[in-house]
């Protein structure tokens, strides 16, 4: 999967996600069960939506690209995964 299209993809379902532990909606068990933790456990696995995209792209990186590791390659990533997110939450609450 080209990388580019990867870290777009990463970031609209790591956003979709967050909606979706939201009160009454399919993944609300998940947050019930996360929001007791410390938020250095909290935040990265759902508790905010720059935190958990940023730690699905971290390992995603890794686990896709093991075999030809670039350090900055997996920042520029992560960034842009979390860039991304923060950028469609913007969009998506805009005059809201």
């Amino acid at each position: 999967m080209h990388r580019m299209l990867a870290f777009w993809q990463i970031a609209i379902i790591a956003y979709v996600f967050i909606l979706l532990t939201e009160e009454g909606m399919i993944f609300a068990w998940w947050y019930k069960l996360i929001r007791r933790l410390p938020d250095v456990l909290y935040k990265p696995l759902g508790g905010c939506q720059a935190c958990f995209s940023g730690q699905v792209s971290l390992w995603y990186f890794l686990v896709m690209r093991f075999d030809s590791y670039n350090f900055f390659e997996h920042l520029f990533f992560v960034a842009a995964t979390i860039l991304t997110v923060i950028i469609i939450d913007k969009i998506i609450n805009y005059g809201a």
